[in-house]
């Protein structure tokens, strides 16, 4: 489902990881991996780590993001400013509209964003996005 929006995983406020969890089964068994910001991840990477295991047809991967409390500070400094110097210079009767700002935590952040848990066997690979966001009253 190449066109699928995002599955949302929402990080509540305060916490410092996340967990994402992909499963899936076909005829011969699938290996699952996962990918971010169009990468695979690599297994030397602290701040991700990934278990995987097997249940009859299913393959399962639980992968554990951690330091989202680094990102989370960097995107309210972020927001923060961005605001500041986007209304220091407005005129009154400009109005900008807040989607033209929708990506702009994704160029810096390290562990949000989307994540990819792609499926693989013989006959096929499948691919199934999650969206890991900030949760809370704040960024």
């Amino acid at each position: 489902e190449p066109e699928a929006e995002p599955v949302p995983v929402l990080v509540p406020d305060r916490s410092d990881t996340a967990q994402l969890r992909c499963r899936a089964q076909g005829v011969p068994g699938v290996q699952l991996h996962w990918e971010h910001r169009g990468q695979s991840l690599c297994p030397n990477e602290a701040r991700f780590q990934e278990h995987q295991w097997r249940e009859g047809p299913w393959t399962s991967s639980l992968l554990t993001v951690t330091n989202i409390t680094q990102d989370r500070a960097r995107l309210r400094d972020q927001y923060q400013h961005l605001n500041r110097d986007r209304y220091k210079n407005r005129h009154r009767h400009q109005y900008q509209n807040w989607d033209q700002y929708k990506n702009w935590d994704q160029d810096q952040n390290q562990t949000l964003g989307t994540f990819v848990c792609v499926a693989q066997n013989p006959l096929g690979t499948v691919r199934r996005r999650l969206q890991l966001q900030l949760a809370g009253t704040g960024t």
